[in-house]
């Protein structure tokens, strides 16, 4: 089995490669210039004479530029638009946050609001309460807590895409829930975090004699609470 993480990681930017035609034990009649390594999926963006392609790493090999008779073109055609090129370099001399004009400890503040899962709106209104009264603009903070909550919720939305196959319930941070799998919803049990073995449906028995639905690993004893769980979507459970 080839390793593409490996292979990706032998090019660099800037590398001229051919493409490599399995079918035919041959080399493609042009060559084209690396434009950019993505190691973490084993892959390559290569411009071509005639445009930029997303390549697996064992599709190419190098070659000598000194050696090889035309040349690709110097330009990357991977993102064309003008905009999108503008873009980059107002990114790479800019930063999207204003930490600069909010006082320290700021954001420390609101990725607590985050963590303990307050809302937007409850969020704001405790950033508002924290640092109205040391001067600090309110329509920059509202921008400021908006754009925080966007991109948790983006990071959030991406966890979910990536851990989707995990073949055990998984904690998701945010009101300290756990996420089942599919696997476990359609079995109606959860797998321990711990060790991934099945759990059994137990009560415990408050303090005041209140009791409370638990799910138990035979294995660990890890505990998780039935209101605790949530489905491969954040959805609710109701087991």
């Amino acid at each position: 089995m080839i390793d593409l993480w490996k292979l990706a990681a032998g090019f660099k930017r800037g590398d001229i490669v051919h493409r490599f035609v399995p079918t035919s034990i041959a080399l493609s009649p042009f060559v084209g210039r690396v434009t950019a390594v993505h190691r973490g999926l084993g892959y390559l963006d290569v411009q071509w004479p005639h445009g930029n392609e997303r390549v697996s790493a064992d599709d190419v090999v190098k070659v000598n530029p000194a050696v090889a008779q035309f040349l690709p073109p110097e330009f990357d055609q991977s993102y064309s638009s003008y905009d999108i090129e503008k873009a980059r370099k107002k990114w790479a001399t800019t930063s999207p946050w204003a930490g600069s004009k909010l006082p320290r400890g700021f954001y420390t503040s609101l990725a607590k609001s985050w963590a303990s899962g307050s809302s937007e709106v409850a969020a704001y209104d405790d950033a508002w309460h924290r640092y109205a009264a040391q001067g600090v603009d309110d329509d920059g903070l509202r921008a400021e807590v908006q754009k925080f909550y966007r991109l948790g919720e983006r990071l959030r939305d991406l966890r979910i895409k990536q851990h989707i196959a995990k073949t055990a319930a998984y904690w998701v941070a945010q009101n300290r829930q756990y996420r089942l799998t599919t696997g476990e919803v359609e079995v109606g049990k959860p797998r321990c975090p711990k060790c991934a073995t099945e759990m059994r449906r137990t009560t415990y028995k408050m303090d005041k004699g209140a009791r409370v639905r638990l799910f138990a690993c035979p294995k660990d004893l890890f505990l998780l609470k039935s209101d605790a769980l949530v489905g491969p979507l954040g959805e609710p459970i109701g087991w």
